[in-house]
């Protein structure tokens, strides 16, 4: 699996990379101005924040009780973990490691691990898909203001069908037999039986989601991408969602791929989409790398506290 993803990763970049004009490349990411990378690098490590509380919200409701500070500092390791191997397992495990040392089994940190994925994910593809919509809007396509209109019933719909679903006795039933399956729809059960909590969830995920795409399409604008603001969200958020998938390391080479394909038809040139996504992923690698020092500063803190408690003791 991590020889797939590195072959995929370095596939991908070496085509992108192909007869590039890398003179062209490096003056669009050197004109990327400091202010703009230090406002963006702050947002993301500001985004462990709500995510933290994300994670603390579910495994409360699993039943597990971490707390906030301490789902915070799990999410600063998890994601520099994350930005440093070839798989977003290693991240997850290092979670759900210090979830069972609170107390929670490790099944159950497992599957709260799993459905905190879940909920990032389906918040990150309605984002993408009001990027879709966005885009087919510019794209004048005959009927391109029905097209949009039905798209955004259709996520509506889908998305209160799948809260029906889950709440369901017909979803247990589904789930007869396939354990890992009936203990997931258990637990999407127990979120969703707290309608406020879990729209409280949703809304906070969606918020995280937003921000990601935002800074992103900040980065594009500095780089000199000349695309209305709305297509830029869209190709960008579209360009998240493919880079969450688990396909690549960090999602290098499918976001570059994404970008460089989304922004083809308002004229970008190759070398300015690539900028714009390599500066955003060396951004994300910053905040991740920041996250961590202060992990390690937070975690030297803490454990010098608490062995001057045991000494005084």
């Amino acid at each position: 699996m991590v020889l797939a993803k590195l072959a995929i990763t370095f596939g991908l970049l070496g085509w992108l990379l192909h007869n590039v004009e890398w003179g062209e490349l490096f003056q669009r990411i050197s004109a990327v101005r400091t202010p703009t990378l230090i406002l963006a690098i702050i947002l993301l490590v500001a985004l462990t924040i709500p995510v933290a509380r994300r994670w603390d919200l579910i495994v409360k409701a699993l039943g597990g009780n971490i707390g906030f500070f301490s789902a915070l500092r799990m999410i600063l390791m998890m994601v520099l973990v994350n930005q440093s191997i070839p798989s977003n397992l290693g991240g997850d495990a290092y979670r759900i490691v210090a979830t069972t040392r609170s107390g929670m089994p490790w099944k159950r940190a497992t599957l709260a691990a799993f459905v905190d994925r879940l909920i990032a994910l389906l918040a990150l593809a309605i984002v993408a898909s009001f990027g879709v919509l966005i885009l087919l809007d510019h794209a004048e396509l005959e009927n391109h203001r029905l097209l949009a209109v039905v798209g955004t019933f259709s996520i509506v719909a889908g998305t209160l069908a799948a809260w029906i679903f889950f709440r369901s006795t017909l979803a247990s039933k589904l789930a007869n037999g396939i354990d890992i399956l009936r203990r997931l729809i258990a637990a999407l059960g127990e979120l969703l039986h707290q309608p406020a909590q879990a729209i409280y969830l949703v809304v906070l995920t969606i918020i995280v989601q937003v921000v990601t795409v935002v800074v992103m399409s900040l980065i594009a604008i500095n780089v000199g991408l000349k695309v209305p603001l709305f297509p830029i969200l869209g190709v960008c958020a579209l360009g998240l969602l493919i880079s969450r998938l688990p396909v690549s390391l960090g999602g290098w080479g499918v976001r570059e791929g994404t970008l460089v394909l989304g922004f083809a038809p308002f004229g970008i040139s190759r070398e300015a989409a690539l900028a714009a996504s390599i500066t955003y992923g060396l951004t994300e690698f910053a905040a991740a790398i920041i996250g961590g020092v202060i992990w390690v500063i937070w975690t030297v803190a803490s454990d010098t506290k608490a062995g001057k408690k045991r000494q005084a003791s």
